[in-house]
């Protein structure tokens, strides 16, 4: 099955842009991820906030804690789609870099997703 692509773009044959469903699990954990909670209007507590960590001081307590943010917001906005099996979080050179592994359900298929967001002191 195709799904439109995130974000939203035409295709060379002029048509919308599909994917499969791999990638659109990923698609949806990145908005999960880098939406601010508020800033969708129809679903205000929508989002992780990560970018608010961004300028946080480093310490292994903001680790955890972003750690935990991030848990909970994609079981808590994607328990129909993945089964989160780990998240790993560390801070490099003023750089967020985030690693979520997951089950795809209802079949689970095992996916991973990298992202790396720029800005962290």
């Amino acid at each position: 099955m195709a799904y439109p692509d995130f974000p939203y773009r035409i295709d060379t044959q002029g048509r919308t842009a599909t994917t499969d469903r791999f990638d659109v699990i990923r698609d949806r954990i990145e908005q999960v991820l880098f939406t601010e909670p508020g800033e969708r209007v129809m679903l205000p507590t929508f989002g992780c906030g990560l970018h608010r960590l961004l300028f946080a001081g480093v310490s292994e307590s903001l680790v955890e804690n972003t750690r935990t943010l991030i848990a909970t917001s994609l079981q808590t906005w994607m328990p129909q789609d993945i089964e989160l099996t780990d998240v790993e979080v560390h801070f490099d050179n003023g750089a967020l870099f985030i690693d979520v592994a997951y089950l795809v359900l209802p079949d689970g298929d095992p996916g991973q997703a990298s992202f790396v967001r720029e800005g962290a002191a």
